[in-house]
């Protein structure tokens, strides 16, 4: 994978059509999300280290914290690195794992912007744009 991929962050339309009028619910997905992203992504490089197994269970919650929130490429990174992990391609899943740690610091910054847009106004959400 291009290490110059460009990055994708929330689909904040997806996002809007699955929370409008849910801002409350989207709060605390986005800041569980924020909790365990860290979380994960410590567990991924430990297991890219030590033991596939717990990467591949790490890259697994990630898809699904990652798909909850709408940040599509990240959860698919997230799958890429678990599929190089199940082929013994070890070199190629590290690599992707630069990717998918890029991605998360993006999607991170777009949450906590998202927070704090929530957090003055929850309607005004939808008609703020997160990118870098």
């Amino acid at each position: 994978m291009d290490s110059l991929r460009t990055l994708s962050g929330v689909n904040i339309d997806a996002l809007a059509e699955a929370f409008t009028q849910s801002e409350d619910v989207l709060s605390q997905m986005l800041t569980l999300f924020l909790l365990q992203v860290p979380e994960r992504l410590a567990e991924i490089d430990s297991g890219l280290n030590s033991d596939h197994e717990i990467a591949r269970k790490a890259l697994h919650s990630m898809v699904n914290i990652a798909g909850a929130i709408r940040a599509y490429g990240l959860a698919e990174l997230a799958k890429h690195v678990g599929e190089s992990l199940k082929l013994g391609d070890e070199a190629l899943a590290r690599s992707q794992a630069e990717d998918l740690r890029r991605e998360a610091a993006y999607v991170q910054v777009q949450v906590r912007g998202m927070l704090e847009a929530l957090a003055v106004e929850p309607k005004h959400l939808w008609l703020t744009r997160f990118t870098l």
